[in-house]
């Protein structure tokens, strides 16, 4: 002790700073801060490289949708995936009420056009010049699989569907307003949204179900209101968890999370799964609400709605190629597809005993062919079939 202060009383002398504790420590910090932002970058760098060398051989997401066979012998479709897999990376603009709605976007494949109802996927309807007086106005509403992800504009179900319902003597405009990722609740609104603006549809159509299903979601608690409401919630409010969103983004945690996937593949929390049926009702009061809803708007305003349960990989008896068999969520059968399934169940059970909704989750039961591109989406005949199942229920007065 005697030498230290002696020491320090001759560096005093000398003019020499004196070296504390609380430089050292600040040292120490730095080094620290340092080696963990190393490592996060090579981290970072290689869960990259991993990531990228895994999904180069096993195709996901718009990868492995241009591989299903419904593209097989078709001159248009390694332009079409081209085309699409650009337009999937483009950003969804935000719309009030609705969160986000239809990309401005033209191709040689897709075109969202703009109008005074907005922007929507261009639908294949006859030449003005052919119709003679005043079209059927048919509005059609619904998710991805209305808005025709996966498919030219010619091949989206409300494109087949003109086609069918124009096949007679009379003359049939149907819009597409559907938007990739909407809910019954979030279409109800821009129904509504339609309406004030001025539109005046002869005939609505609501085409639903995988998206209502999948938001019960693979989580305890209650089904989500829309997709991404956790998140959204979470930004809007300013909470923790919004502001290091980024951090989910990363490709350490994408790989870490792969892994758990890969571990627990075919797992299914059993409370999840004891929640299944609760889930199940929940989901289909909501979606059979908004249908009551819907309905009372037709009245009010004088036009005919006619509501669709969709049909989807997760339920029915549909013979399955080889593709089919191997998507994942339907190979595993996790705790989504689970629960996805258990609201079909229900919703199938619904339809049989009420009329809110025509339940077309089983029309492709005797089909054979390769029709989907993944668990709900469908190739152009997948949509053409639909179109004509619809079709056979909507009544055209001209």
């Amino acid at each position: 002790m005697i030498t230290d202060r002696m020491r320090l009383r001759n560096e005093e002398r000398m003019g020499r700073p004196i070296a504390g504790p609380l430089p050292r420590i600040f040292a120490t910090f730095g080094f620290a801060v340092f080696n963990l932002i190393v490592i996060t970058v090579l981290l970072e760098l290689v869960s990259w490289a991993i990531w990228s060398a895994y999904h180069a051989k096993h195709l996901e997401g718009p990868e492995n949708q241009a591989a299903s066979p419904v593209y097989e012998e078709t001159a248009w479709a390694k332009g079409f995936w081209q085309e699409e897999h650009a337009r999937q990376k483009s950003r969804h603009p935000y719309v009030p009420f609705l969160l986000w709605g239809v990309t401005d976007w033209h191709g040689k494949y897709v075109n969202n056009d703009e109008g005074k109802a907005g922007v929507w996927r261009r639908t294949k309807n006859p030449a003005r010049d052919e119709c003679k007086g005043r079209p059927v106005v048919v509005w059609t509403f619904g998710g991805s699989t209305v808005y025709g992800t996966g498919v030219p504009d010619w091949a989206t179900l409300p494109s087949y569907l003109s086609r069918v319902l124009n096949a007679g003597s009379g003359c049939v405009a149907v819009s597409n307003f559907g938007v990739e990722g909407y809910v019954s609740n979030q279409e109800l609104i821009l129904l509504v949204e339609q309406l004030k603006g001025g539109g005046r549809p002869d005939i609505v159509i609501l085409y639903d179900g995988l998206n209502d299903a999948g938001a019960a979601g693979p989580s305890s608690g209650d089904p989500k209101p829309h997709f991404s409401f956790d998140s959204i919630k979470a930004r809007i409010e300013g909470a923790m968890s919004g502001r290091l969103d980024f951090i989910r983004e990363s490709y350490t945690l994408r790989l870490a999370g792969a892994i758990r996937g890969f571990l627990f593949r075919g797992y299914s929390s059993p409370s999840v799964l004891a929640e299944a049926h609760t889930k199940a009702v929940a989901a289909l009061n909501n979606y059979e609400a908004n249908l009551r809803v819907a309905k009372a708007l037709a009245k009010a305003y004088n036009f005919r709605v006619y509501c669709f349960w969709q049909p989807s990989l997760y339920y029915g008896q549909k013979p399955l190629v080889p593709f089919e068999k191997q998507l994942p969520e339907i190979a595993t059968r996790d705790t989504w597809s689970l629960i996805i399934t258990a609201v079909y169940k229900e919703a199938e059970t619904r339809a049989t005993t009420g009329t809110d909704f025509i339940f077309l989750g089983t029309i492709f039961d005797s089909v054979p062919e390769p029709i989907y591109i993944d668990e709900g989406h469908l190739g152009p005949r997948g949509n053409e079939l639909a179109a004509q199942a619809v079709a056979q229920y909507i009544q055209v007065s001209f």
